[in-house]
């Protein structure tokens, strides 16, 4: 009886073994490919998605560095840290080529019945210049702003934190519900 319990339990342990194996194999197959060509070229389509979002964090960040700029040149602001978020992203338009076609056919039939079908043809393509790959691009519209957070020493002074809000105000020609102004702590 005895024996038999030690034969079981072995099994037991060799079947957990295996089990952890297939696992593991299916853990390791699962990650992708192994040739470095296919991994280098996963990561490179992975790398290249947030093309948008990229664009975006860089027109944000310099219009803070702009904003930033102008309001350190005010009397009595002292340091400062400008926020800018955006509600939409750019918006571009392209050149497109708009072709229509209209073709009538009249059709008489020997018992001197007529029929008339219209045929129109829509060809609504983008304009490519000769040798690129690039679209001719008619209008780029910035995104239009969330809000704007400016924390600045000299906010305290209501004379200047309402100077820093018209400032603002009058460079992005925003609503002045899209702009706060805060006093900088002191931590």
């Amino acid at each position: 009886m005895n024996w038999m319990r030690q034969i079981s339990s072995d099994k037991i342990l060799v079947g957990l073994v295996a089990v952890i194996v297939v696992g593991m194999s299916f853990i390791y197959l699962g990650k992708g490919p192994v040739d470095p060509a296919q991994s280098m070229q996963a990561k490179s389509d992975q790398t290249n998605v947030p093309v948008t979002s990229t664009k975006i964090g860089m027109l944000e960040k310099e219009l803070e560095s702009k904003l930033q700029t102008n309001i350190l040149m005010m009397t009595g602001v002292g340091k400062v840290q400008v926020s800018v978020s955006f509600m939409t992203g750019l918006r571009n338009e392209y050149a497109r080529n708009n072709n229509v076609t209209k073709r009538t056919n009249k059709e008489t039939d020997k018992t001197g019945g007529t029929r008339e079908t219209t045929e129109i043809t829509e060809n609504n393509q983008v304009v490519m210049p000769s040798g690129s790959s690039q679209p001719v691009m008619v209008l780029e519209d910035r995104p239009e702003i969330a809000g704007v957070l400016v924390i600045a020493e000299g906010a305290r002074d209501p004379k200047v934190r309402e100077g820093i809000h018209s400032a603002v105000q009058t460079l992005l020609n925003i609503p002045s519900a899209r702009i706060t102004v805060v006093p900088m702590g002191e931590g």
